[in-house]
């Protein structure tokens, strides 16, 4: 029996021997931040947002801020470090110059072309927009004045409104996308003497911005002036009133994929959840930016823009026009 027992634990022994180490669990590898280059930045809006992608997605997202020209730059000169892998800019100026630089890769997705309508994605396959918002003529009702006068954005040269209207700055986006627009609408010469007849007619000097001018309105100091409605949205006076004439020009926010990101499928997946119905929806309800995707409900409105008309490339097409044309008019 003790011979027995012996040869027993013998066997024992020599299984235990045999038998192979347990491995730990591995764990698994966190996913590369998905690295932004944001030409506006947000302190609420934005990180809410992209947090809720990491939740639903399981991807971190990290994010550089910097003034719109100065983050175009880096992506075109491949300055910053680490690179972008999305382009987000406030307007369509920085991601065509971009596009147009050789510094974004053709964004490939059905998903976008799915959810993006034609005329809100960059007709060469390079940028879509996520957002966009009208270019409003606003005034004081408590005035008596009526925004409706103004049917269309040339209307405001006329001589009804001399010492009237106000403007911001010709540097902003949005008057540089209103001056594209007259661009494309009646060609260089004409927008020039339309653009001419706003400055006889101003009541003080262009407003170096958007929400310097609203006050003025408020304040009875200007009796028309042209804003986004972002701007409008985000102005808390009360008497100040909007319409959006003729022609419907508009400003939209776009993101594009760098053209050397690191992580392209992860931006590309980022750039399908933006414009995914749940991203769009939130968007809309946090900024009043007015959704790209057709499925997602939003307050309706009319769009006085034709069908032909209604293509946000317009405004980064006739940029360099644009920007000449305000210094000729001495729109500062």
């Amino acid at each position: 029996m003790r011979r027995a027992a012996a040869c027993l634990l013998a066997m024992l022994a020599l299984c235990a021997c045999e038998r192979p180490a347990v491995e730990a669990p591995r764990e698994t590898a966190r996913p590369e931040p998905v690295v932004v280059y944001a030409s506006y930045e947000d302190q609420n809006y934005l990180p809410s947002l992209f947090a809720e992608f990491t939740r639903e997605i399981g991807i971190p997202v990290s994010v550089r801020h910097r003034p719109e020209q100065q983050i175009v730059n880096e992506v075109i000169e491949k300055r910053g470090s680490p690179p972008a892998d999305v382009l987000l800019t406030r307007s369509v100026h920085g991601v065509w110059r971009a596009a147009d630089e050789g510094a974004l890769r053709p964004l490939q997705s059905e998903t976008v072309s799915g959810f993006a309508p034609g005329w809100l994605r960059d007709p060469d396959g390079y940028w879509t927009a996520i957002g966009f918002s009208t270019l409003d003529v606003v005034c004081n009702a408590s005035s008596g004045a009526d925004c409706d006068a103004a049917a269309a954005y040339e209307n405001l040269g006329q001589a009804e409104f001399r010492g009237q209207l106000c403007l911001s700055s010709s540097s902003l986006a949005i008057n540089r996308t209103l001056i594209a627009g007259l661009i494309a609408d009646h060609g260089v010469r004409p927008a020039e003497l339309i653009v001419r007849g706003w400055m006889a007619n101003l009541a003080l000097p262009p407003h170096e911005t958007e929400e310097a001018l609203l006050e003025a309105v408020e304040a009875g100091t200007c009796g028309l002036g042209i804003v986004s409605g972002l701007a409008f949205q985000d102005f808390s006076g009360s008497t100040v009133v909007s319409s959006w004439p003729q022609r419907g020009y508009f400003n939209v926010v776009a993101v594009g994929i760098g053209r050397h990101a690191r992580s392209p499928d992860s931006a590309r997946r980022l750039v399908e959840w933006l414009v995914d119905r749940g991203a769009q929806a939130a968007q809309y309800a946090a900024t009043g930016l007015r959704p790209v995707n057709p499925d997602v409900p939003a307050h309706p409105f009319e769009f006085p823009a034709p069908v032909e008309r209604r293509n946000a490339g317009i405004a980064g097409a006739h940029e360099s026009d644009a920007v000449k044309l305000a210094e000729r008019a001495r729109w500062y």
